[in-house]
């Protein structure tokens, strides 16, 4: 592994380290909010990109970790405007898939983030109710039923298949 990569796994994995230590302390409410809301962010992320696969058989969203660079540029990029403009409750849950992607990409960083969604998943037993508080603001707030409904569809597809089965696969 070259010098640069060296010192950027490093640098990921203080990041990482950081993001375990933030949701160890945070209550199971907190860790609920945080991981439901990025999971809304980026199914919407993925509709609005369309950066998502779709099975043929019958036209529905897949929600598997596909297209990992793709999906960390465009996360990243969406991290950045969101740190621009004032915004790092959603950049922080949108960190959880930049450091599952990380962690994807460089398995060295695997153990951090299977410890990271450890801590994510005790928060199961609310995520259904937090999703449909989630459907049901940005309803109020005016946002195309159509989005929201696709949103909402995606989103639970996502948090059926956590933790991310890549992440298992790693050595």
């Amino acid at each position: 592994m070259g010098f640069i990569r060296k010192l950027a796994v490093r640098g990921y994995k203080k990041e990482l380290n950081t993001m375990i230590k933030s949701l160890s302390q945070a209550s199971t409410e907190q860790i609920s909010i945080i991981l439901v809301y990025s999971v809304w962010m980026r199914a919407m992320l993925e509709i609005e990109r369309n950066i998502t696969v779709v099975e043929e058989e019958n036209a529905t969203l897949q929600p598997e970790l596909h297209s990992y660079p793709i999906k960390l540029g465009d996360i990243m990029e969406f991290m950045s405007v969101c740190d621009k403009e004032g915004h790092p409750t959603k950049s922080f849950a949108l960190s959880i898939w930049v450091h599952t992607l990380r962690s994807i990409i460089r398995p060295k960083l695997t153990d951090l983030s299977k410890k990271m969604w450890g801590i994510l998943m005790t928060s199961k037993p609310n995520w259904n109710r937090l999703l449909a508080q989630m459907r049901d603001k940005d309803l109020e707030l005016g946002i195309s039923q159509d989005l929201v409904l696709s949103t909402e569809k995606h989103a639970k597809a996502i948090l059926q298949c956590l933790p991310p089965k890549q992440l298992s696969l790693n050595p």
